[in-house]
């Protein structure tokens, strides 16, 4: 008898959603950051979907969306401002659902 609670989701997007996201930011350096973060249980993904919004953007509703095949993305020439940021794994079938939002202020 297989257990269900333990099979690869087939034929469908992945459900969960990335998890552990942070953003390390390096001593020094306020423009350049590097967002992280463990791949979802249980889910056959290929890729992941990073989004990304400034203060203005996000208060907008426009997110910038980058891909990435790894758990991690350089962010490189940040401005001072507050960033927004979120992730999601992507497969042949679709995206899951958003991590939860990160935010990130630079230093001016």
């Amino acid at each position: 008898m297989k257990n269900d609670s333990l099979a690869t989701n087939h034929n469908q997007p992945p459900k969960n959603k990335p998890h552990n996201f942070t953003v390390v930011a390096m001593e020094g350096c306020h423009s350049f950051i590097i967002l992280d973060w463990a791949r979802p249980l249980k889910d056959d993904m290929v890729s992941y979907m990073v989004q990304s919004a400034s203060y203005d953007d996000i208060l907008n509703n426009r997110w910038s969306s980058k891909a990435a095949t790894g758990t991690h993305l350089a962010v490189e020439n940040l401005k001072p401002n507050s960033y927004y940021f979120r992730v999601q794994a992507k497969n042949v079938f679709g995206v899951g659902p958003f991590s939860e939002t990160l935010s990130y202020v630079t230093e001016s």
